[in-house]
């Protein structure tokens, strides 16, 4: 497990080494993720630049609990750019990123938590 891409440090403190809190976490980021993403993608294609500052203001939170610095910074980016409009034609990029991160997390903690799949 020493290659994987999240620390569950903060959910270990918060929680008092609680597993069935840890576990649960991670179900509800399985089951929550996809359609946030979904929300994104949608809105990017919609150009509803605003909507998708917010919906990845959003998630944030959810992210940064997993420890996952690089998709929190990539989401944070998200944020900015289109709140701000402006770098608007990275957003397709870094929205695939983070598409790409959030697929890997959730198979990581399948695997690692022995999560059903969805």
């Amino acid at each position: 497990m020493a290659d994987r891409k999240y620390d569950l440090s903060f959910l270990k403190r918060i929680s008092n080494e609680d597993q069935v809190f840890i576990v649960d976490m991670l179900e509800t980021f399985r089951n929550t993720a996809p359609d946030i993403i979904q929300k994104m993608q949608l809105y990017l294609d919609q150009k509803r630049y605003e909507a998708l500052s917010r919906e990845a203001h959003r998630f944030i939170p959810g992210v940064s609990f997993l420890g996952v610095k690089d998709l929190e910074k990539d989401l944070v980016e998200i944020e900015e750019n289109a709140k701000n409009l402006q770098n608007l034609d990275t957003l397709p990029l870094m929205l695939e990123r983070v598409k790409e991160a959030v697929g890997e997390l959730i198979r990581s903690f399948v695997e690692d938590f022995n999560l059903k799949s969805c």
